[in-house]
């Protein structure tokens, strides 16, 4: 292949660049076989439901940002007080809970 000093391509295989032409009757593929398409798409009802529910939590905000401020402030005040017994029993909770699954 070569590009000349005008800019155009020669000297490439002549299948290159060529796409075949449908039959006249547009029903054939590109194999040249006359058949309807036959494919069938059954989509799972846990997918759907997956989707509705990301739909759904992609319109409500992650976090409540009214509650991290306070916790903000009331860390910057000193105020805030850390419970070691609920972050525990938090902890065990969610271990519970993935392990059940």
């Amino acid at each position: 292949m070569k590009i000349d000093n005008a800019g155009n391509v020669t000297g490439f295989y002549p299948s290159q660049g060529k796409v075949k032409k449908p039959d006249s009757d547009g029903d054939s593929d590109q194999f040249g076989t006359d058949s309807a398409p036959t494919e069938n798409v059954a989509i799972n009802p846990l997918a759907s439901q997956i989707s509705a529910a990301s739909q759904t939590m992609g319109s409500e905000p992650a976090f409540d940002a009214s509650k991290v401020e306070a916790i903000k402030s009331a860390i910057a005040s000193g105020q805030f007080q850390i419970n070691p017994n609920n972050i525990a029993d938090g902890l065990i909770s969610s271990t519970k809970e993935l392990l059940a699954s």
